[in-house]
């Protein structure tokens, strides 16, 4: 996605994908815009409960982030709900 800055994963199947406004320069999306919690309540629409983190100032501060930790018996027919209902839900708040 265009405005997917970052994934970073952790231990187990813990991952967080960082959103920015430009991923060329990495510019973070203005903090009145509450792309996370937006984000957030578009994915609890689509049966997701996720947790998020907005935008804590200009890049090189994080931005809004979005974390995943599914348990680490998820099938993969799980997995690819994940994405779908991320993707979809991004579609929703970025329309892109």
């Amino acid at each position: 996605h265009p405005h997917v800055g970052d994934i970073r994963g952790g231990k187990g199947l813990l991952a967080a994908v960082e959103l920015v406004e430009d991923r060329g320069t990495k510019a973070n999306f203005p903090a009145d815009r509450k792309l996370a919690a937006r984000l957030q309540a578009e994915m609890v629409k689509r049966g997701m409960v996720t947790r998020t983190r907005p935008v804590v100032g200009p890049h090189p501060a994080p931005g809004d982030s979005v974390f995943f930790a599914p348990p680490l018996i998820v099938s993969e027919a799980e997995v690819d709900r994940i994405v779908a209902i991320t993707r979809d839900a991004l579609k929703a708040v970025l329309g892109a």
